[in-house]
């Protein structure tokens, strides 16, 4: 359990940084769906959006991967 450095071609990489670059698409996904549905009329500051959203995203994914994996 717990978050460890991963050694990914002898260098090794924080998991943090991983699950950053995990949570980017994720993101971007939520995102698209939010612009079908027409929910992002109801926002005032599209980018304090779009940060908010990133991290919940990841801290949902340090979350769920640093208990379970």
């Amino acid at each position: 359990m717990g978050l460890h450095e991963m050694a990914i071609g002898g260098v090794y990489v924080s998991p943090l940084l991983i699950f950053g670059l995990l949570a980017l698409p994720i993101t971007k996904g939520i995102l698209v769906i939010f612009h079908k549905l027409g929910l992002t009329r109801w926002v005032w500051h599209e980018m304090l959006f779009i940060c908010a959203i990133y991290l919940l995203v990841f801290t949902f994914l340090t979350l769920i991967i640093g208990i379970f994996f």
